[in-house]
């Protein structure tokens, strides 16, 4: 009984990790496709400018090489974190959901996905460092480094944990939500075993784009504070910087500041990485299905 209990954690847990880097793979394709569109929305973030202003002063500072300054290290932390977005809401679904309601197994991945962001911030820092100071990037984080010591490298990390948690919960909620309607009322083939493969695309894109939205209204202002507090050239709170941003630009300016290319760059990411992760999940265990049946 004991080793059949053993067999069925290993499998869950099995499970859960696939699918985690499955959606690590699938986040190293949206770097290159759209990254251009995430440094024009942290530009914006901390200078407050619109999203066409963005992109003309970043193209007039180097380029289009501009908008991918940070790309080796965006390379390294979205694979990470876009696995523990998935690896925690998976093992939460894997060993919570036939014991707890729905929103506190999210509530749990959330949690979980919040901490991994502070594990792996620094990497983070460094790419908004790149991303909005371009080749003064890494020079004014030596400075800060010098100054603050390696904690420099984890500015941010409470806004990044608690925006991942305000981004993580509602997007995942709105997504089981969305995915178990369409099996029950059998929308666009969700119902069936064997699914025709476009409709399939469609319903996975369309409920990436909609959990997309939900989260980026809920965590953009965190998200705002995160990114000003991150790439300050010398150390502030996070109460001066939300004072510092509400003198500028007003409250509307801390709720909504960049909130235009931040819902066009997560809808398109959305959609996309939606698709490519459930595409290789499902390739991943068809690999390990046939593994299994040959030995």
């Amino acid at each position: 009984m004991a080793l059949k209990q053993l067999g069925g954690v290993s499998a869950k847990a099995a499970r859960a990790v696939r699918d985690g880097y499955a959606a690590s793979m699938a986040s190293i394709i949206s770097v290159f496709l759209l990254m251009w569109l995430r440094t024009s929305m942290s530009y914006q973030h901390v200078k407050g400018v619109t999203m066409s202003e963005a992109i003309q002063q970043l193209y007039a500072d180097g380029g289009i090489p501009r908008f991918y300054r940070g790309l080796v290290p965006a390379l390294c932390m979205m694979p990470l974190s876009r696995f523990g977005d998935i690896f925690s809401n998976e093992v939460a679904r894997e060993f919570l959901s036939e014991s707890f309601p729905a929103a506190v197994v999210t509530m749990f991945a959330s949690s979980l996905a919040a901490g991994w962001r502070i594990l792996i911030s620094p990497a983070d820092t460094v790419k908004t460092m790149m991303q909005v100071h371009g080749t003064d990037g890494l020079t004014l984080l030596q400075s800060k480094v010098a100054k603050s010591g390696l904690s420099a490298l984890f500015e941010g990390a409470m806004g990044a944990s608690a925006a991942t948690w305000v981004g993580h919960y509602p997007w995942f909620v709105t997504h089981n939500f969305l995915e178990a309607y369409c099996i029950r009322n059998q929308i666009l083939d969700a119902h069936l075993k064997h699914q025709n493969s476009t409709r399939k695309n469609i319903r996975r894109a369309l409920l990436g784009l909609m959990s997309s939205l939900v989260s980026d209204v809920c965590s953009n202002a965190i998200r705002v504070l995160k990114t000003y507090k991150q790439t300050s050239v010398e150390p502030i709170g996070y109460m001066e910087a939300a004072a510092r941003i509400v003198e500028k630009d007003g409250l509307m300016g801390l709720l909504f500041r960049g909130l235009s290319s931040k819902l066009t760059a997560n809808a398109l990411n959305a959609m996309l990485f939606t698709v490519v992760w459930k595409a290789m999940s499902e390739r991943l265990a068809k690999k390990r299905q046939d593994a299994v049946k040959d030995s």
